[in-house]
């Protein structure tokens, strides 16, 4: 169950959900910056991790573009829904 988000944590999530639709990966930090017009990359990486405590996302460590929306991830194991991921071309 997502808590509830402030008004630059649903902005950001929408942004998520947007780029991963358009382009079928998700999103760099940098890219998410950019996207929600944010000073710094460190601004961009507390609402990240706010966005995690409020599970709405999950994140892998170390990986680039590793981010899940938990709202497309099974309530039972957790790994992305197969009707979630971009199907290649």
């Amino acid at each position: 169950m997502i808590l509830p988000l402030t008004k630059l944590q649903r902005e950001c999530l929408d942004a998520i959900a947007s780029y991963r639709n358009r382009t079928g990966i998700m999103p760099t930090v940098e890219e998410l910056r950019i996207a929600l017009s944010l000073s710094s990359k460190s601004s961009t990486f507390r609402l990240l991790k706010e966005l995690e405590k409020r599970r709405a996302i999950a994140r892998k460590r170390y990986a680039s573009r590793a981010i899940i929306l938990l709202s497309d991830a099974c309530p039972h194991c957790g790994k992305e829904h197969s009707s979630s991921r971009r199907r290649s071309r």
